[in-house]
């Protein structure tokens, strides 16, 4: 197999994807709901809690599957999803999901998608956290509320998309991986190898 056709991703990655994009999507659709009510007791702020959950189909889909695009085509595809199954913020929804692939993709592409470890998914899910956060700060007047708050706010995502995207990613796919239901993704491959949550041996920075 040539090093272009092992980047390309297979149908059995895309069924992954699909899978994750839909779970992902109709959860998230009810805990948009949770989170207007969070924002109506606490603003900005507490609602940001929970954001990291948001992006983390597309950490995770690109952990398993260590290939460019899974990230961002998996999180656009549960914007999709989410619009379909009824989310509050309608339309507005692809444009965080898009938003959010792109930055989740990032993280990876940092690397050029040979490093998979902590640091990587930690990147990850912090950088699908600011574009979206600067639209949803005018979409839904956070800035409103003041510099401070929002500040405070972004600190917040920005945490909740390292530790409930990035790292929680990582330990559900390491987890999935040791159940020997990931034989045919990159993860497993990588295991084989004997490079388990590390750098790719090829990796250069």
């Amino acid at each position: 197999m040539t090093k272009e056709k092992s980047k390309r991703l297979t149908t059995v990655d895309i069924v992954l994807m699909a899978i994750l994009a839909i779970v992902n999507g109709v959860a998230m659709t009810y805990l948009a709901m949770l989170n207007q009510m969070l924002t109506a007791i606490g603003g900005p702020i507490l609602t940001s809690i929970t954001l990291g959950l948001f992006t983390i189909s597309g950490v995770l889909a690109a952990y398993i599957i260590r290939k460019p695009g899974a990230a961002f085509f998996t999180l656009t595809l549960a914007g999709v999803v989410q619009i379909l199954s009824g989310n509050p913020n309608g339309l507005i929804s692809i444009t965080a999901a898009i938003t959010d692939g792109l930055g989740a993709e990032l993280g990876y592409l940092l690397f050029r998608y040979k490093r998979w470890d902590w640091l990587s998914t930690a990147l990850s899910g912090l950088f699908a956290v600011p574009v979206w956060f600067v639209i949803a700060s005018f979409w839904f007047g956070y800035y409103k509320w003041g510099w401070v708050v929002l500040i405070i706010a972004f600190g917040v995502r920005c945490v909740s998309g390292i530790i409930l995207s990035g790292w929680l990613s990582k330990a559900i796919g390491d987890l999935l991986e040791k159940t020997d239901i990931l034989k045919g993704f990159k993860i497993a491959k990588d295991r084989k190898a004997g490079r388990v949550n590390t750098i790719d041996p090829n990796y250069r920075a």
